[in-house]
């Protein structure tokens, strides 16, 4: 069984490689019978599910969840002012962002503007440890966290029955992570509200977030030239360099264009991918790693890297998500977050399946 199997077909510039992968790994066990279950799969997804995990049939439950309330606040100018409001009953809300800095600083925000829920308000996101994951989450299931402002890493899979209010304050990358954080409210059938307070600002903020992830060929042009400075200066040898000192490196050498970590690191896996390097990973932390560059006589593009061609088609997503949830009436939205993303048409959905 394969839960969150949209994954397969959305495993792309290095998330949730894994997915990718299990097509092989059921070939390696033999073909068993495989069951696959997502609630957000639409026409391309769910072929690339079947074709990946030879799936023939089809099982589609169509049903909405009339329970949850749609709050349209886009571009709201005082908005943490009004989830301070929201906070301030007490009942269990996520609030989503969209990045690991901005889910520490909005909960610091909160405490000190609503002080007496100080206490039940706290952060989760991907940069905890495993175990302070498992610790918020547990305290946000019990009770003793009534607030989680909380990443995307917070989201499907989550199954706490009682969330009443689900706040998107920043904008999602794309309709199914859109669907995928709303889902959390309500999950006991009882009345519940997903709240909008994203707006146009926060897609440039978005568009920055991606354009790190997959950048430009000039800074992945800045990088390598980096590299290969730093096995020249290595006398030729492998040289031990961490995401974070190469990009300072960069930037300390071209101060008109600064080099992020997430840049690096999309960079270092392209490379690696293309052959232009070779890395190797010792124990502990990520300087135990060494690279290599190899001499190479024909010409590669970036355009050669699967990675690469992953990360620019993730950003024209998230393009045409931020168009549409830009311009989306209230109702439209509603209607999107009740319902599962299926692969099939309006018609055939309204039929029945």
């Amino acid at each position: 069984m394969v839960d969150e199997a949209h994954h397969i077909g959305l495993a792309k510039a290095g998330n949730r490689p894994s997915y990718a992968k299990l097509g092989e790994a059921f070939e390696r066990l033999g073909n068993p019978v495989v069951l696959a279950l997502t609630a957000t799969a639409g026409p391309d997804v769910a072929a690339n599910i079947e074709s990946s995990l030879h799936i023939t049939h089809r099982v589609i439950d169509a049903s909405t969840r009339p329970n949850m309330a749609f709050d349209d606040q886009r571009n709201l100018k005082s908005r943490e002012q009004y989830l301070a409001s929201i906070i301030a009953s007490g009942e269990k809300t996520v609030i989503y962002v969209n990045s690991r800095s901005a889910s520490v600083a909005l909960a610091r925000a909160l405490r000190e503007q609503v002080p007496q829920i100080a206490p039940l308000i706290g952060f989760y996101n991907a940069g905890l440890s495993r175990r302070e994951r498992k610790r918020v989450e547990d305290m946000f299931r019990r009770g003793t966290l009534a607030v989680l402002v909380s990443t995307s890493a917070f989201g499907e899979g989550v199954n706490i029955p009682n969330i009443r209010h689900v706040v998107l304050y920043h904008m999602p990358y794309n309709e199914v992570e859109f669907n995928q954080m709303s889902g959390r409210a309500g999950r006991d059938g009882e009345p519940a509200t997903v709240h909008a307070l994203f707006g146009k600002e926060d897609a440039r903020v978005n568009e920055g977030i991606l354009n790190e992830a997959t950048p430009n060929h000039d800074t992945m042009a800045q990088v390598y030239r980096e590299l290969r400075q730093a096995q020249q200066d290595s006398g030729g040898a492998p040289f031990a360099a961490s995401n974070a000192d190469l990009a300072e490196s960069c930037s300390a050498r071209d101060i008109r264009h600064g080099v992020s970590a997430p840049s690096v690191e999309c960079a270092v896996a392209v490379f690696r991918e293309l052959g232009l390097i070779e890395t190797r990973h010792g124990e502990g932390s990520e300087r135990a790693r060494s690279i290599r560059v190899l001499e190479t006589e024909s010409k590669v593009e970036l355009s050669d890297s699967v990675r690469y061609r992953e990360g620019l088609d993730e950003i024209d997503i998230f393009k045409d998500f931020r168009d549409w949830v830009c311009s989306s009436s209230a109702d439209v939205l509603h209607k999107r977050i009740i319902a599962p993303i299926l692969p099939i048409t309006e018609e055939e959905g309204g039929e029945g399946a």
